[in-house]
């Protein structure tokens, strides 16, 4: 693959990411502004429950495309996808038995919300169990469109079931109807994605076999159930801190937590977008022994990555006290999520790579969960003394330092594979330069935005400091040479979405 397909590959996966980003940022405000804290709480709750049973289901089945779309011969590509979709068939019929096994202990697992909730908790996750048999076995689809080159395809198909997602949520709760309409209507959306996905697969994948080679599913469940075990143990990571939360503390502390404790969605799906565009291609490089191009390539990437999460990570962090207030109404206040929401996007500032497509491209899914497992041992560890003592705060922090520190041996274990010592995993220097820009323009906005305080409201004080970060940011970066010309050719081609047509 040429170095500008894969650029413009890269771009079209990049802007989907983070359009169906800010497709999930505007549900997550409007929920959080229609609903009281109870009934956010719940809505929370059963979609936590979901993404836990999802992430249990799927395996690590979808990520194995792109491993075998290089290794199998082309001609069982149709073969393997039917192989995978059939798989998370069945997991999904487990994911559903798994939801209702939450459903009987619902109400030990959440003691201290209030009856009400535990109750419509119980007769909500049913549906939810039925939302998983139908969602579950379409995960691979977007996967299966990339590894086929087909990454304008990919990309609608991502946008696409975001927003018939998004519209099956919210037209509900904005309408008026109660959380039982909303969750009907989820289903309702499941049930549409799966036809709609079974059809638009069989339609683009090339004519093959129907069977893959002897030994290749046996293969394929060793590979994926480590990477799936880890999807799990990431995904329960996710939201250990948010269930030592909802165990410790009351359910409307649970709310504030909810509110603070996410990276910002448009961030952090970055990284992840570009390592899922690289992962082939690091395959046929381990494949092809050319290590130094593999590193390369993924130093590159590393960099043009970081231009962009580092300064938008510091300028999340400095206008929190602003951003929070999307949040909020006249009658329900989340001032508490402040300090939880700027620990937190701290954790973005170590997410500059998909760490996890280099260890994927090795085939060391076995590394994966060994270092997922770390992180979510440390989770519990410093989070559930943090908690006691310093509230929905000391869990923010508790769940940074796991992160930190599990960072630091994940660094090692790439550094294994790539031959080299873990400090040059990152390519240090530069990332050093943007961090350094970054902070010099987060300090000065963060006493922009203080003075403007007194003259003007939250929105024009973000919308100008804002302004006056990108600006700073973009200047400085510039005269530093830090942001190349090239950078800014890139910026220029995105803004100009053709490569959403040609």
């Amino acid at each position: 693959m040429s170095n500008n397909s894969l650029k413009q590959k890269t771009m079209v996966v990049v802007f989907s990411r983070i359009l169906t980003s800010l497709i999930d940022l505007t549900t997550a405000v409007i929920v959080v502004r229609v609903l009281g804290k109870t009934e956010y709480a719940i809505l929370g709750y059963l979609l936590m429950i979901y993404e836990v049973a999802r992430n249990l289901a799927t395996l690590g089945f979808p990520e194995s495309v792109f491993y075998y779309f290089e290794h199998l011969a082309k001609n069982f590509r149709k073969a393997f996808a039917l192989q995978t979709t059939g798989l998370l068939v069945l997991t999904g019929l487990l994911a559903g038995g798994v939801i209702m096994i939450v459903q009987l202990f619902a109400p030990e697992l959440i003691s201290g919300f209030d009856k009400t909730a535990i109750i419509a908790i119980q007769s909500l996750l049913p549906f939810i169990a039925i939302m998983a048999v139908f969602e579950i076995p379409t995960w691979p689809v977007h996967n299966i469109l990339l590894a086929l080159d087909r990454q304008k395809e990919a990309g609608w198909y991502q946008i696409l079931t975001s927003l018939i997602s998004f519209l099956a949520l919210i037209v509900p709760i904005s309408l008026g109807y109660s959380i039982e309409v909303a969750i009907y209507s989820l289903v309702g959306y499941a049930i549409i994605r799966f036809i709609g996905s079974m059809i638009w697969m069989l339609l683009v994948i090339p004519p093959g076999e129907i069977r893959t080679p002897s030994g290749n599913l046996k293969e394929q469940v060793y590979f994926s159930i480590p990477l799936g075990i880890s999807s799990l143990v990431n995904q329960f990571n996710k939201y250990a801190d948010k269930f030592i939360v909802a165990f410790f503390l009351t359910d409307v502390a649970f709310a504030e937590y909810s509110v603070g404790a996410q990276e910002v969605p448009i961030i952090k799906v970055i990284p992840f977008a570009v390592g899922t565009v690289l992962i082939s291609r690091y395959v046929q490089l381990k494949i092809k022994g050319s290590f130094n191009e593999l590193i390369h390539i993924w130093h590159k990437g590393i960099n043009k990555v970081a231009l962009v999460v580092i300064p938008l990570t510091i300028l999340a962090v400095v206008l929190a006290p602003y951003f929070i207030n999307i949040f909020e109404t006249d009658e329900t206040s989340y001032r508490n999520a402040i300090i939880p929401f700027q620990i937190y996007n701290l954790i973005i500032l170590i997410r500059v790579a998909h760490y996890g497509s280099i260890l994927q491209a090795f085939g060391d899914t076995k590394g994966v969960l060994r270092l997922s497992i770390l992180l979510v041992v440390l989770n519990i560890l410093f989070s559930i003394p943090l908690t006691y003592f310093y509230g929905i705060n000391g869990t923010a922090f508790g769940t940074l330092l796991a992160n930190i520190i599990n960072w630091v041996f994940l660094l090692r274990r790439i550094g294994t594979h790539l031959n080299i010592p873990a400090y040059k995993v990152l390519p240090l220097p530069q990332y050093g330069r943007i961090t350094l820009v970054s902070i010099i323009v987060g300090a000065m906005t963060y006493f922009l935005s203080n003075s403007l305080d007194t003259y003007v409201e939250w929105i024009p004080n973000i919308l100008i400091s804002s302004a006056f970060f990108l600006t700073g940011y973009s200047l400085l970066g510039s005269v530093t040479k830090t942001i190349k010309k090239e950078d800014w050719n890139n910026v220029k081609e995105m803004m100009k979405l053709s490569f959403l047509w040609k």
